[in-house]
């Protein structure tokens, strides 16, 4: 599924103009669209009454045209239309009337929101930012008012809930729940970030007669089933270990033992042929006690967990027979960590694919025009808080705009970005960007992110590019966190949890 942003959608809805296709004719078509679907839902339920919420601009009209269809259908449509004009601005084709019970004010909408199986919000459309007022709050607040007491009640958001912005997934207070949203065209990305994954509901496109060739320049996708399937790692039976990729993990000091341990078992549970990790000497002992499955590198230290500065050396002359270098988890922040990272990736071989995660990161964030020192490509993972410390912002601006900060620092720093979250987002220095469409309680705990990069660099030593390997692992990393809550819920479940589960996701991948 592609999805677009308010600016990409008024454009192709300019190029559909050009090529002769109406206002009037997408409109009848979304408002069609619209109506199959309700019917659709109405029929589930043995229900037969809507109620229309409708404002002045387009999406009000589509709202008026499936309520034409609905009437003609003989399904009990009563349309709430404020605004003077609006019932007679919007017309439809096929001589289809307009319902006859049309309502003003909000004593009659309370009235008809008591008997209503159905409520279709088509009150504001893609194109409206400012906070919700007068009539369009109060009109919101009363229905959400009786779904609390009328649970069966449904409601259906047309195009998106009202409230909801439609690039950056910022919702009013006064915002809507949608149980269904229908999109027309094509997914608007704010149903898919921040407050948009937890109001819009299960989301659907309506097909409203958009050529393809209009949407060839779309580059934001949602990660789904088929194409993670599609770019799995194929697995020969006559392979060794070698063909499966080297991965080297710089990781842990002695505050943050288990997040090597985390990243390490990551790796190999997602089907990296050899790994290793690099860590402080006192701490090999107690994660090889853990994962004797793993090779290690044990670096001199300056104090008991602490690597040396000096370590990049002895890391650097081993690199050279691995395929991918993870690096950052647990490290601290010392300067002697700092040492170590900005040498190692100072010095990298020629080839090498690089993860850059958690302290890395903030090593990084703390040199000025850092993308300049460091501009070869790698995948970097960081959460908002990271981010903001890198691109030089605040978190909350980060959250405000999650998709267009996330595109335009690819592009910028030469670096595929997974910017972690509800809804997390990948995007490529070209241009392209994979959203994962979940929000999972049981990933935000200490030792998932951990667990992503291990599972990321497992698979870029099984061949994959570094695109299709960060949007890979999103994807597993977000499926074992699903399967998880399935069976335990979504509280208690720790980062470990989740490195049994990779191979049964895989696996089930594979046979879907």
């Amino acid at each position: 599924m592609y999805i677009v942003s308010t600016t990409q959608m008024r454009q192709i809805e300019e190029a559909c103009l050009k090529q002769g296709i109406t206002t009037e004719t997408l409109m009848d078509n979304a408002g069609r669209a619209v109506a199959v679907f309700a019917r659709h839902l109405l029929e589930k339920q043995n229900g037969c009454r809507v109620v229309i919420l409708t404002g002045a601009g387009n999406n009000g009209g589509d709202g008026l045209v499936a309520g034409r269809y609905l009437a003609a259908w003989d399904k009990k449509v009563s349309i709430f239309a404020p605004f003077t004009g609006a019932s007679k601005n919007k017309t439809a084709s096929g001589g289809l009337k307009t319902p006859e019970n049309i309502f003003t004010d909000l004593t009659g909408l309370k009235d008809h929101l008591r008997e209503a199986d159905l409520v279709i919000d088509a009150l504001l459309g893609t194109g409206v930012n400012r906070p919700l007022e007068g009539v369009y709050r109060q009109a919101l607040q009363l229905t959400a008012d009786v779904k609390n007491t009328r649970p069966e009640m449904q409601i259906l958001a047309l195009d998106l809930p009202s409230g909801l912005n439609a690039d950056t997934g910022q919702a009013d207070e006064a915002c809507l729940k949608a149980d269904f949203t229908l999109s027309l065209g094509i997914a608007k990305q704010g149903l898919f970030t921040h407050r948009g994954l937890e109001l819009s509901g299960a989301v659907s496109v309506a097909d409203i007669g958009i050529p393809l060739g209009l949407t060839s320049d779309i580059h934001t996708r949602l990660i789904e089933k088929d194409w993670a399937k599609g770019v799995l790692p194929v697995r020969s039976p006559h392979a060794n270990k070698g063909s499966f990729g080297r991965v080297m993990i710089v990781a842990g000091s002695d505050r943050y033992i288990g997040a090597a341990m985390l990243a390490g078992s990551a790796a190999m549970r997602i089907g990296a042929g050899l790994v290793t990790l690099a860590l402080p000497q006192s701490l090999t002992g107690a994660v090889a006690a853990k994962i004797p499955e793993s090779t290690y590198l044990p670096l001199p230290e300056v104090s008991c967990g602490t690597a040396g500065s000096f370590a990049s050396r002895l890391i650097l002359s081993e690199l050279g027979k691995y395929d991918v270098l993870l690096i950052g988890p647990g490290l601290g922040q010392s300067p002697y960590a700092a040492r170590l990272v900005t040498e190692v990736l100072s010095n990298l071989p020629e080839g090498l694919k690089v993860v850059i995660d958690a302290d890395a990161l903030n090593i990084l964030a703390a040199i000025p025009r850092w993308w300049l020192e460091y501009s070869f490509d790698a995948i970097l993972t960081p959460h908002p808080g990271e981010m903001a410390r890198l691109a030089k912002t605040t978190a909350e601006a980060v959250q405000s705009d999650r998709f267009g900060i996330c595109r335009e620092s690819a592009r910028k720093w030469g670096k595929t970005i997974i910017l972690k979250g509800a809804g997390t987002i990948v995007s490529s220095p070209e241009g392209e960007t994979l959203c994962n469409p979940a929000a999972n309680p049981v990933l935000a705990s200490a030792g998932t992110g951990d667990v992503l990069a291990g599972i990321i660099s497992g698979l870029l030593g099984q061949g994959l590019n570094l695109f299709e390997a960060a949007g890979l692992g999103v994807y597993l990393h977000s499926l074992s966190g699903e399967t998880l809550r399935s069976e335990m819920g979504d509280a208690g479940v720790l980062a470990s949890d989740l490195l049994l589960k990779l191979p049964a996701v895989i696996k089930e991948l594979k046979q879907s």
